[in-house]
């Protein structure tokens, strides 16, 4: 009996050893953040790669963008000491002559190396992309990282289905939820008819404002002609009396 415990020990502390020196890949491994985006803009991508190596470094780190979704625009964020290739599409057509537009070619991968990531260390290794999906989809990054003893662990594996166990080596993945649609034309519309309205009403309560107030002006025809609305005659005379008739009746 003692033996058998002996023997179940030596194999749980091997089982545990392992462990401790390759990493747990539930725990340590190449993720992605944010893992779920809007569709339709662009987005910043932060991959977080540890080293999980007691005794390497790594020294190379390639994410492969998803083909069934092409991207074509990136910019990464400089990184001192490593080195930083973007690799994209070979066109499809013979190189345009000078002058000529192009369009940008889809990304294929991006390659970190020359740099280190020590034991015990982590880095994170940023890309500005876009435009992405406007649809409901999911983007699968795969990721090689390379340590310096020459060991390549490939995180590529897609996501488990319903039931299914996980995965040793997942791939980083961003799920991407449908573009909304955009209110900003609607808004705009439905600003531009409210302000031609209220201008509308504003200028049609001028315009009877000013009808009003001619209505209740007072007229002034016939002034002077001593009318019935007219203002009396200044200059009218008075009734002329015979002269001396009053003076002929006093002396008899």
């Amino acid at each position: 009996m003692s033996r058998l415990l002996a023997k179940a020990a030596v194999v749980a502390v091997s089982a545990a050893a392992a462990v401790l020196l390759h990493g747990s890949p539930a725990a340590a491994h190449v993720t992605v953040t944010p893992s779920a985006v809007a569709g339709g803009g662009y987005g910043t991508f932060s991959f977080k790669v540890p080293n999980e190596r007691p005794t390497a470094s790594t020294t190379r780190l390639e994410v492969v963008f998803p083909a069934d979704h092409p991207i074509t625009g990136v910019s990464v964020r400089p990184m001192p000491g490593w080195t930083i290739t973007v690799n994209r599409q070979q066109a499809a057509t013979a190189t345009p002559a000078a002058g000529e537009h192009t369009a940008a070619q889809p990304v294929t991968s991006i390659v970190w190396q020359d740099g280190a990531i020590g034991p015990g260390e982590f880095q994170l290794f940023d890309v500005s992309v876009g435009a992405l999906p406007k649809t409901s989809t999911t983007l699968l990054f795969k990721a090689l990282q390379t340590y310096s003893d020459g060991e390549v662990v490939r995180w590529i594996d897609p996501p488990a289905t319903d039931g299914a166990p996980r995965p040793e080596h997942p791939a980083p993945v961003v799920a991407v939820a449908a573009a909304a649609a955009s209110t900003a034309v609607t808004s705009d519309s439905t600003g531009r008819v409210l302000g031609w309205t209220s201008l509308g009403v504003a200028l049609a309560a001028l315009l009877l404002a000013g009808a009003s107030l001619r209505r209740r002006t007072p007229s002034t025809t016939g002034q002077g002609h001593g009318g019935p609305d007219g203002p009396a005659p200044v200059n009218a005379r008075r009734p002329a009396v015979p002269a001396g008739t009053g003076s002929r009746a006093g002396r008899h």
